[in-house]
């Protein structure tokens, strides 16, 4: 491998550092020849040359904009620079440093004359390839040629731990509100590279334990949405399924089920060991309900039930899996013959009451504007998380933002026994019930349930996201689901998303739902509000224009100009591929409404998916009162 170490097109001392270690890594990062076991070895560097050039990016290092960065109010820049020069310089000099190397690390060349070492001492300190860049034309610099395999893996081994001790050491410069944000986005763009390759997987997976456990349980969830598509609908081993609960072990009043999506229920948990007398405990946990048409062919009853029990294992032991999912952990799925139904069943935190982000946003007080900013950034993690897995959520709305709290009192709700009354269901609100038509209005138990979330900054900061019904992965065109959505949830859909002649659903869509839920949360009223009189004759694209030119730019007094962009840059993105078929297909919007759009979003159109939800997510994280 020859890699070329000049520093063209960096800038200042950091730039030209940050480009000569990533240029360094690539001996590496691009060998096939290391050795036995060189594929999760090469993965392994790449892992910590992804968190360098991400550290970079993320502070402008290369277009010489740190110092720019350090002056920004939440940065604290004493002595950073100086800093980040010192343990560059060392990230350097331990990748090129040719006795290092082979002494300390267990490397040696793959055979006599395949390591230039001449090369590796002219380039050992960075000044050096500093000097030689300066006096080529064009800034080319010196080319090094190596050909390494591992000849001790111990010794290697420390050599990856040096490697990330000088990542570790970067990373803490930023301010420590943004550390998280940060490896988010490297373990993030590390999952982009292994695309729906399950080998590549496999080695990311091994590769990031036991340094990166997020990183290696992203990777595995990865792995099981991919086995799972694959699955071949199957009735036997459905039939059979640990995730299957028997009907018997829930409890719930059948009248729970009938026109709604969530009730609460009592599931009889077996038990171990013996517990006295009982093999089993009542535990309160909570179910969402969708509907199936009974009519329904055997072949795509068996499909839809292939999904559920997909879906379950996704969400079994999520939380614990990753935690920036903010999903509940499912314990499995029951099927209801009679109501003509399954139920997805959710474990839940100790709670007196669960809310959703809908019944909040009509029954209220608005909390404090920095609540707010941590709830939107929340949900923007939340989605991010499940993009990364390329699974698409199809149904964010505030119905499936869902809290649990204890406003009465701090003790877990015992369960109930048999034929005792239930908690009230969990209702979907829907048009009808929340835009001031023919619906009850909340009354005041529920008012005052609500305004105690509200007031509780902790548990407002545990939202959850919830209604995957309707989610599927990336780059298949059936839904997961055969889903009933209510009208109100159609207000959340992208407007390409509905009719008949709608477009597969896509990342962007799920990105324009996040507009729509964040526009909420600035504004602390609920879209349906909106959507009445003559508003509610409007077709999804008008009203879409409606709320881009009309409610948006009343966000800029309540919540901020940064807050109202990245609403704007939301419900304004259309990705890179619909962005080429549009002007392929020669339907793309006028040239009035495209200037718009895009002096909004602020060439945010060309961003992909994920670069789009990363901006998004650091945006918010950035906020302050």
């Amino acid at each position: 491998m020859e890699v070329a170490l000049g520093f063209v097109g960096a800038v200042g001392v950091l730039g030209q550092l940050l480009d000569g270690c990533l240029k360094a890594y690539k001996i590496f990062t691009v060998a096939s020849n290391l050795g036995r076991d060189s594929e999760r070895m090469v993965c392994k560097i790449r892992i910590e040359e992804m968190r360098l050039a991400v550290w970079g990016r993320e502070w402008g290092v290369a277009e010489g904009k740190f110092e720019e960065r350090l002056s920004r109010p939440n940065a604290a820049n004493d002595g950073l620079k100086s800093l980040a020069e010192m343990i560059l310089k060392e990230l350097y000099r331990t990748i090129m440093d040719l006795n290092k190397l082979q002494d300390k690390y267990g490397l040696r060349e793959e055979t006599p004359g395949s390591v230039d070492k001449e090369a590796y001492k002219n380039s050992a300190d960075p000044s050096s390839v500093f000097k030689a860049s300066a006096g080529k034309a064009g800034g080319a610099g010196m080319r090094l040629r190596a050909k390494w395999v591992i000849q001790d893996k111990d010794k290697f081994g420390v050599f990856l731990d040096d490697l990330s001790f000088y990542n570790d050491r970067l990373e803490k410069l930023f301010p420590p509100a943004r550390v998280a944000s940060l490896q988010r986005t490297w373990a993030s763009e590390m999952l982009q590279t292994a695309e729906q390759d399950l080998e590549k997987l496999n080695i990311l997976e091994s590769a990031s334990q036991p340094h990166y456990p997020g990183l290696s349980a992203f990777a595995e969830l990865k792995k099981l949405r991919i086995n799972l598509d694959a699955k071949e609908p199957n009735k036997k081993v459905l039939s059979s399924s640990e995730l299957k609960i028997p009907k018997w072990r829930l409890q719930y009043q059948q009248n729970d089920i009938k026109d709604v999506s969530r009730c609460h229920a009592i599931y009889q948990k077996p038990l171990d060991s013996l517990k006295g007398e009982s093999v089993s405990e009542e535990v309160v946990v909570f179910v969402e309900w969708t509907h199936f048409d009974p009519a329904m062919a055997m072949d795509e009853r068996l499909s839809i039930y292939q999904k559920v029990d997909n879906l379950a294992r996704m969400l079994h032991s999520s939380s614990n899996k990753h935690p920036d999912l903010h999903t509940l952990d499912c314990l499995g799925y029951v099927e209801d013959n009679k109501k003509c139904c399954y139920g997805m069943v959710y474990w839940g935190p100790p709670a007196t009451s669960i809310q959703s982000l809908s019944t909040l946003l009509s029954s209220a007080p608005s909390p404090d504007l920095d609540i707010r900013f941590k709830l939107a950034h929340t949900i923007s993690i939340a989605l991010w998380s499940c993009h990364s897995l390329d699974w698409l959520h199809k149904s964010l709305c505030p119905n499936n933002i869902l809290f649990f709290g204890q406003p009465q009192s701090q003790n877990p709700p015992a369960a109930s026994a048999p034929g005792t009354p239930r908690p009230e269901p969990l209702r979907r609100v829907s048009s009808k019930d929340s835009n001031g038509g023919a619906g009850t209005p909340p009354d005041s138990s529920a008012g005052a349930a609500a305004a105690a979330v509200t007031n509780s900054p902790e548990i407002l900061s545990k939202a959850y996201l919830a209604g995957f019904d309707s989610s599927r992965p990336d780059h298949v065109e059936e839904m997961s689901i055969a889903s009933r959505n209510l009208a109100g949830e159609d207000l959340y859909r992208h407007p390409d998303s509905l009719g008949p002649h709608r477009r597969q659903y896509r990342k962007a869509f799920d990105i324009y739902s996040l507009g729509l839920l964040l526009l909420e949360i600035g504004l602390w009223k609920g879209l349906e509000m909106f959507h009445r009189g003559k508003y509610s004759k409007y077709t999804p694209e008008a009203f879409r224009e409606k709320i881009i030119h009309s409610l948006v730019p009343t966000l800029g007094a309540k919540v901020g100009s940064s807050y109202k962009l990245v609403v704007q840059r939301c419900l304004c993105y259309e990705d890179p591929e619909l962005a080429a078929a549009r002007e392929k297909e020669g339907s793309m919007m006028d040239t009035q409404s495209q200037s718009q759009s895009q002096d909004k979003t602020d060439g945010s159109v060309k961003a992909t998916p994920h670069q789009m939800l990363e901006w998004v997510v650091q945006t918010l994280e950035n906020l302050q009162v």
